[in-house]
């Protein structure tokens, strides 16, 4: 009977010493599972977040690219404005200083005179020219002078009137009304100096 009794603790004992490792098995491979769930799932966290710090990171990119092509863009755009005004100040300026020399217009007023004289093969056209009358004044002797006496054995035919406000001259035809004045050459220059100018800033910009 002692000898049943001693078997039986010790088949007990060894199918808890069974069960206690097979349990410890169990738990060993669900912890080893759970920790590769949670390690996958780790991993995939970690690559989601490196893709959209990617992400951001080249909508940043090009986001600042294209605020810099912008940037560039505008710049340029005021660069040109202001170096037109510029332009035109400086145009302006010299152009008006050279209206107001007495002998620059006496030369200009006659080119233009002898110029119509040329073309007017009947000679019977009269040129009527407007200027302020300070300038009228001034010119008034010389006109009497100089172009009634005729240009290259062409009569001149030439009338000075002091109508005109501004600085410059305006000069008539029976074909009509051509006004010579600092703003309409400085607007002439302009178109010529602006497009060798944008030439200029395309080029620098490149």
């Amino acid at each position: 009977m002692a000898h049943t009794v001693q078997s039986f603790v010790e088949t007990l004992r060894a199918d808890g010493v069974e069960a206690g490792r097979k349990a410890a098995e169990q738990i060993r491979l669900a912890a080893e599972e759970e920790a590769k769930q949670l390690l996958g799932e780790a991993e995939a966290k970690a690559r989601t977040i490196i893709e959209e710090a990617e992400g951001e990171r080249r909508r940043t990119l090009e986001r600042t690219q294209t605020d810099l092509k912008l940037a560039a863009r505008d710049t340029v755009a005021a660069l040109r404005d202001v170096l037109g005004q510029a332009i035109n100040r400086v145009l302006t300026q010299a152009v008006s200083g050279a209206f107001e020399d007495v002998d620059f217009l006496k030369d200009l007023i006659r080119q233009i005179a002898c110029a119509y004289a040329q073309s007017d093969a009947a000679g019977k056209q009269t040129i009527e020219v407007n200027l302020p009358e300070p300038m009228r004044r001034k010119l008034a002797a010389w006109a009497i002078d100089a172009l009634h006496q005729g240009c290259d054995g062409k009569k001149l035919s030439v009338e000075l009137h002091g109508a005109l406000l501004a600085a410059g001259f305006e000069y008539k035809l029976s074909g009509g009304t051509v006004e010579v004045t600092p703003e309409s050459v400085v607007e002439v220059l302009s178109q010529i100096v602006t497009p060798e100018l944008q030439q200029l800033i395309v080029a620098t910009d490149t």
